[in-house]
């Protein structure tokens, strides 16, 4: 399959990384990297072995790859995968998959008048720790507390300062992928409060830091805490869960690391403790599970969506009931 990785430049170097990784490890995929600038199109796919490199996207849209792996601001989401779809393009789209619910639909629409191909790149959709924690919630019996946890400090550049083209601030960037872990775990939710803040810390327009509670159906509580405005934090677990037979927690000192062509990224969260006793998971790489689950789907080697966008706008949903229920705590 050829893809062409469009957005190369920061969390686009991860896509690509792992794309290396699974094509040395032989699978079919042809990649190609895409930056308006030449000379950055042209060192990024040397770097990263890709096919070629694409400088526009009219010119990515007209060419022969079977699909576009968009990394971009998510205001370009909608318009750049519509687009995509005209063209005849597969979409593989990283979250948040649309600022609001209406450009979300707006996709999902395009995508099915089409008869292509949308996958969503949540890549903690792919992470063993958390698929193993759900296949170990019924050890812990009836869940009454979850606590998803992610601190540390971040000061984003370029379009992730400007509230517009984010859609928001920290909470729909990188606190969507706790929503995404945290649902999958618990199920549905019945109301939420919060509080979303700029902290002062962080130099942007949208918030750093989101806290909420959720009241999930089942009668338990979701604690959600997530923020870019912490400096020097503690280690914490990044999901807890707490029943009435006992508990379960991701261990993050065993968080895992890779490498390709000399680029190290983080690719799986730790390993588990369930009720006091250390359990080992698979040393999976995330990001490389995606892609693989992406091309097989396009290949229809997978008949069912890995990763189908109702989840994802079940996640933005809830990320914008967070916006919604901001100081009602």
């Amino acid at each position: 399959m050829r893809i062409a990785v469009v957005g190369s430049r920061g969390f686009g170097t991860v896509h690509l990384a792992a794309m290396s990784r699974l094509r040395d490890e032989g699978l079919d995929i042809e990649y190609y990297t895409y930056s308006s600038s030449e000379q950055e199109a042209r060192s990024l796919a040397e770097r990263f072995g890709a096919a070629g490199y694409f400088t526009s996207y009219d010119e990515v849209l007209s060419s022969r790859v079977d699909a576009v792996d968009l990394v971009v601001s998510h205001d370009a989401h909608a318009p750049m995968a519509i687009r995509a779809f005209s063209a005849g393009k597969h979409v593989l789209l990283e979250k948040p998959m649309a600022r609001t619910l209406e450009e979300a639909q707006a996709i999902v629409e395009a995508a099915e008048r089409s008869g292509l191909r949308l996958m969503i790149a949540e890549n903690y959709h792919f992470d063993e720790t958390f698929n193993e924690l759900y296949r170990r919630l019924p050890s812990v019996g009836r869940p009454h507390t979850v606590i998803v946890r992610d601190t540390h400090y971040n000061q984003p550049r370029g379009w992730r300062r400007v509230k517009e083209l984010m859609g928001g601030g920290a909470v729909i960037d990188g606190g969507i992928h706790m929503i995404h872990v945290m649902l999958n775990a618990m199920g549905e939710y019945s109301s939420v409060c919060s509080t979303v803040y700029r902290s002062g810390a962080v130099d942007m327009e949208g918030e750093d830091v989101g806290v909420a509670i959720f009241n999930f159906r089942s009668g338990a509580k979701g604690i959600y805490i997530y923020g870019w405005a912490f400096r020097g934090p503690p280690a914490t677990p990044i999901i807890e869960v707490y029943g009435d037979r006992g508990s379960i927690y991701e261990d993050p000192s065993s968080r895992l690391f890779m490498e390709s062509r000399g680029f190290r990224y983080f690719a799986r969260h730790g390993d588990l403790v369930v009720n006091g006793q250390r359990v080992e998971v698979p040393r999976k790489d995330m990001m490389a599970e995606e892609i693989r689950a992406f091309v097989e789907y396009v290949d229809g080697k997978r008949k069912d969506n890995p990763m189908p966008p109702e989840l994802e706008i079940r996640d933005l949903r809830a990320v914008l009931d967070i916006y919604a229920a901001s100081s009602r705590c």
